[in-house]
C-alpha cells in the first residue's frame, strides 16, 4: 500500500490523518487491537491471538480495509505504513 498515515492516539483511541487524501480517521480500541494483532495473519489466526470470534475480527479488519489502514494479501492481513505523532 502506498497510503501514508500519520497517527496519534487520543483518549484511548487512534486518530490518523491520511495524508495524500487530507481526511481523519478514527479507530477504535477494538479495531486497534485487531490491527496491530493482524499483520502477517489470517482472520482466525487474529482471531486466536485477541479470543475473539473470527466474525467480529474479519468486520473490524474490513472496516479498516475500506480506509486503506490494512490490505488483504491470499488469505493474510497487511499494515498500512504509518508514522506516530
Amino acid at each position: 500500500m502506498s497510503t501514508s498515515f500519520l497517527a496519534t492516539e487520543l483518549d484511548g483511541e487512534v486518530v490518523l490523518l491520511d495524508v495524500p487524501e487530507a481526511r481523519l480517521i478514527q479507530v477504535d480500541a477494538w479495531s486497534r487491537q485487531a490491527w496491530e494483532a493482524c499483520e502477517g495473519r489470517t482472520t482466525e489466526e487474529v482471531a486466536a491471538v485477541l479470543r475473539a470470534p473470527a466474525k467480529r475480527v474479519r468486520e473490524a479488519l474490513q472496516a479498516l480495509a475500506g480506509t486503506g489502514l490494512v490490505s488483504e494479501d491470499q488469505g493474510r492481513w497487511l499494515r498500512a505504513a504509518l508514522r506516530w505523532v
